[in-house]
């Protein structure tokens, strides 16, 4: 086990399969928590609480990242047990799991569950005794069983660059379109008109749409059920679906191109990476991923936007798609790669 600096954790905390968890700096785990990997993962980051009896079960993985709060007697649940033999007793039956992320700066309050597959974007809050069972983007306030939003922590109307994550096609600003726009010309360049196309963080579907007459057909997708739904409603035609892109609902070898456009620096390091697995397992032979994320010019730059988790250096970057071939990094910002 990784244990950071400062960090302190409680002899009454139980804790299994140590060597599957990873603990960064400045972090306190209270009397009664249990961290249970189950062969997965549990990554906390830094100056990160977990209050007193908090369950984590990681089967498919558990991140935790930067600043969060886990309040007293939260579970998060990241497996599930198959029931469908009557034949068998359910212990018997295959226990999976996909994995839950915290993208930082999370709150969960007393009690809480938050269960397998569910991203929670930065800044958001779960209120006490909620049952969490979707995601839910950044700065939200949700609560309930099952838990829905019940308001955000921005401001109606606002659109702040260094807060949301997410262009609009009805908020933002004239000033920042003519670099929002060069994104579609980009993969426009590199898709044929009998592609099929994944548009992974499709947001409100601008860019989907204005590549759906490019392809033979193009479907987005985002983590946001509210950005998908808004997506459907603005650009009707276009199959929209809810979903994470660290679990992609798809066979593999499904699509000639995705395209993934100011995704990466908004996600941990973690998720980025199986995303970047998730793009390549659902490409074709010979498919090409197409994208864009601003990289850092220097190792001492951080991230200028609360939105952004991290931003890569280019020799990070080729190193995240180290499994595509003939990689280009263009403008210092677009990138693209072949699936061999």
């Amino acid at each position: 086990m990784h244990i950071g600096r400062n960090s302190i954790i409680s002899p009454q905390a139980l804790i299994e399969q140590p060597e599957n968890i990873y603990i960064g700096h400045n972090v306190q785990i209270k009397a009664g928590v249990v961290l249970r990997p189950e062969t997965g993962v549990i990554s906390i980051g830094n100056n990160v609480v977990i209050n007193h009896y908090t369950v984590i079960h990681a089967k498919g993985g558990v991140e935790i990242a930067d600043w969060s709060i886990i309040g007293p007697q939260c579970g998060i649940f990241a497996q599930n047990h198959s029931y469908d033999s009557f034949e068998m007793p359910i212990t018997k039956q295959p226990n999976t799991g996909t994995g839950i992320t915290l993208m930082g700066d999370n709150w969960l309050g007393g009690g809480s569950i938050v269960l397998d597959g569910v991203t929670l974007g930065k800044g958001t809050i779960v209120g006490a005794g909620a049952v969490v069972t979707r995601s839910f983007p950044m700065a939200k306030v949700i609560a309930g069983n099952p838990a829905k939003v019940i308001k955000s922590r921005f401001p109606a109307g606002q659109w702040d660059f260094r807060k949301v994550e997410r262009c609009s096609s009805s908020l933002t600003p004239d000033e920042y379109w003519p670099y929002i726009n060069k994104r579609p010309g980009f993969a426009s360049a590199c898709i044929k008109s009998d592609d099929m196309v994944l548009d992974v963080g499709c947001g409100d579907g601008y860019i989907t749409d204005k590549l759906s007459g490019r392809c033979g057909k193009i479907t987005g997708i985002d983590y946001s059920e509210e950005a998908v739904n808004e997506a459907a409603k603005q650009f009707p035609g276009t199959e929209y679906l809810h979903m994470s892109s660290t679990n992609l609902k798809f066979a593999a070898d499904t699509f000639d191109k995705v395209v993934c456009f100011e995704i990466l620096e908004h996600q941990t390091l973690m998720q980025a990476r199986r995303t970047v697995q998730e793009i390549y397992r659902v490409l074709k032979p010979q498919g090409m991923v197409i994208g864009s994320t601003p990289l850092r010019t220097t190792p001492e730059s951080k991230p200028g936007t609360y939105s952004h988790i991290y931003e890569y250096s280019e020799q990070e970057l080729r190193k995240l798609l180290c499994e595509f071939k003939e990689v280009e990094i263009i403008d210092n910002n677009f990138f693209k790669g072949r699936k061999i």
